[in-house]
């Protein structure tokens, strides 16, 4: 895609199977491509044809990176090896041998003049791209390694593993300086932000996470992806946000920080208007892209690109930066002793934090299933108390229909009522004219009473 206009590249490409890795060429006019074919590719993104083809890996090419000041290709493959290959000569110029099991990453510094590579091993390891010789060597993951990350400046390293531990390294010192734990599952996927104040990483859980390696906090957490996320990047100065998942989607996110906000109107001017013109708002990003945010927040369903807020649920990590005091040498010692037992000490220090990790681990998901029972806890009083208000709607429901019935029966009721007291007028009318016919006729009706003694006597027709 052109993120300038946000129109879909023609996509010619030609694969027979899966590609694990790409990188654009210096120039940005060229991409280079690998997959489970073994062959790395070059291509031409103005003509759409294929370059340049090396295959000298004996199995999947899973990670490639570019050496710009070189115009080298690194490769990192399930053959255990890493590859260097000249684009200028264009062959292999040097092997690299280390790891024991599949290489799942390789990436570049800023400079050019290291090379990192992370692996099934649990290794990571530093290599001199000039001198080809291994730097360090850390053997502290306790799962797979899947993805490497320079820092901008070249001076940190960030690793991940299939325990979802992040740890940054310190390059200087060939120390880990940094433990982050915010994953329950595999992190796939790691990149710096081009000030190198922030660390975004993605996982097999379809989360997307932004890490603030000033404050050492979690700024962002956001569910990104139905799968895991494969790829997620900075871009556009670090206001959007690039990311693809084996759910079959490539997604922008735009960061709220980006979007311009119309300033706030005090009660002064919208009393008697403002004085002065409306600025426009101004934003860097791409029309295209301000386009479908406007957009999204009107539409109902999820848009492909929305607005990243910093609010999200708590969540259970750990971001811990770990010092380390480094032992005093002893000038007594000659430099390969004191060598020796540096990399003695910075192999139990290592072991050391290893062990608090796993410890870590065990806690964070103590209380990540707390969270969970929270949760569900949380779900399922609401489902009582919505179900609580279901019934009482049903009965104030059944109570307005009883009182409906009710008054309907009471009209009916008012109606016989009326007819009863009809009958009665009429049979009394009758009984007052069989009373007028008797008088007439001669008889005289005799009321009854009472005695004193409480017997009654009962009322009766006589003659006059």
């Amino acid at each position: 895609m052109d993120l300038k206009n946000g129109q879909v590249l023609p996509n010619p490409f030609g694969y027979t199977k899966s590609v694990r890795s790409i990188a654009f060429t210096s120039k940005g006019n060229g991409l280079i491509s690998s997959g489970d074919d073994a062959i790395i590719r070059v291509w031409d993104l103005t003509t759409f044809q294929e370059l340049l083809t090396f295959n000298s890996h004996s199995k999947a090419v899973t990670s490639v990176a570019l050496v710009p000041n070189y115009n080298y290709i690194v490769s990192g493959s399930d053959d255990h090896t890493v590859k260097i290959f000249s684009l200028k000569e264009i062959k292999e110029i040097k092997t690299l041998r280390g790891h024991s099991s599949y290489v799942q990453s390789v990436a570049v510094s800023s400079d050019g003049e290291l090379i990192a590579s992370g692996g099934c091993d649990h290794k990571v390891k530093i290599w001199k791209t000039n001198t080809y010789e291994e730097v360090f060597s850390f053997e502290v993951h306790s799962n797979n390694v899947r993805v490497v990350a320079f820092s901008p400046d070249g001076k940190t390293l960030a690793s991940c593993d299939d325990d979802g531990d992040i740890i940054l390294w310190d390059l200087q010192i060939g120390l880990s300086k940094c433990t982050i734990q915010g994953y329950s599952k595999s992190v796939r996927s790691l990149s710096f932000s081009s000030n190198g104040q922030f660390l975004i990483s993605g996982g097999d859980d379809g989360y997307i996470k932004i890490w603030h390696l000033i404050t050492g906090t979690l700024a962002s957490s956001f569910h990104a992806h139905s799968a895991g996320v494969s790829s997620v990047t900075f871009c556009l100065n670090n206001q959007v946000i690039l990311s693809s998942s084996w759910d079959k989607t490539v997604k922008l996110w735009v960061l709220e920080t980006a979007i311009p906000k119309p300033p706030k109107v005090g009660l002064f001017e919208r009393i008697f208007g403002k004085k002065q013109p409306e600025p426009e708002l101004v934003s860097s990003l791409p029309n295209f892209i301000l386009q479908q945010v406007r957009g999204s927040n009107q539409e109902v369903n999820q848009p492909t690109i929305t607005s990243v807020s910093s609010n999200f649920e708590t969540e259970a990590y750990t971001f811990r930066w770990e010092a380390s005091q480094l032992p005093i040498r002893n000038p007594e010692l000659s430099l390969e002793d004191w060598h020796r037992l540096l990399k003695e000490w910075k192999c139990k220090e290592e072991e050391r934090k290893k062990g608090q990790r796993a410890k870590e681990r065990l806690r964070l998901r103590e209380e990540r299933l707390k969270l969970e029972k929270q949760k569900e806890e949380r779900l399922r009083n609401k489902q009582q108390l919505q179900t609580q208000k279901l019934r009482q709607e049903q009965q104030k429901q059944e109570e307005r229909s009883k009182k409906v019935s009710q008054h309907q029966t009471s009209n009916n009721s008012w109606g016989n009522s009326n007819s009863n007291s009809t009958s009665k007028s009429w049979t009394t009318n009758n009984s007052w004219g069989n009373n007028s016919s008797n008088k007439s006729s001669g008889k005289v009706y005799v009321q009854g009473y009472r005695r004193k003694d409480g017997t009654s006597v009962e009322g009766y027709w006589r003659n006059k």
